[in-house]
């Protein structure tokens, strides 16, 4: 069985890590900044701040992810882990659970009207965490980490043999033609 020689092929790429080259760090780290920057703006601002699984929820809604069986899916968590979670978003009215309009057998979540006034004041937040953001590293920067996080990645990966297919194990390397 070969393996897959990432040392050397993250080294062929020459993009300098912060966190010993690992992307999947510097992502997380990412998350983190912008998180944790949302929830103390919102707490200062006097809302009352989420768990990150709660945020994670609001955004996956936010961003058309509506059926807990999809936000679970897409979290890594259990469907059960999910509503459980939503339970307080809906009692903080946040959320609302309502009957899927495609299937009245599933349920989807969508965000409260009753809850304009902390959305708009994290959508103004998000925007503001950006502009500091570009401020700091760049704002070319901050637009093209927005392109590139935003294009189409690909279905998840599955298995070794398909990542070795992947990075080009036994035919093409890292950074070649």
């Amino acid at each position: 069985m070969s393996t897959i020689d990432t040392d050397s092929q993250l080294a062929r790429l020459a993009v300098p890590h912060r966190i010993d080259r690992h992307l999947l760090a510097g992502l997380v780290l990412a998350v983190d900044w912008f998180d944790n920057g949302l929830q103390n703006v919102l707490a200062s601002r006097g809302f009352k701040t989420l768990h990150r699984t709660q945020s994670m929820i609001m955004v996956h809604i936010a961003s058309g992810i509506e059926s807990p069986a999809d936000i679970a899916r897409e979290m890594g968590l259990t469907r059960q882990n999910v509503h459980h979670m939503a339970k307080s978003l809906i009692a903080d009215g946040l959320i609302e659970q309502a009957l899927d309009p495609k299937d009245p057998r599933r349920s989807v979540y969508r965000l409260s009207d009753a809850a304009s006034d902390i959305r708009g004041a994290a959508l103004e937040t998000l925007r503001e965490l950006e502009a500091a953001l570009g401020e700091r590293i760049g704002f070319a920067e901050v637009q093209q980490l927005k392109q590139l996080l935003g294009r189409d990645w690909g279905p998840e990966v599955t298995d070794h043999s398909e990542l070795e297919t992947a990075v080009g194990v036994g035919s093409q390397s890292v950074g070649q033609g």
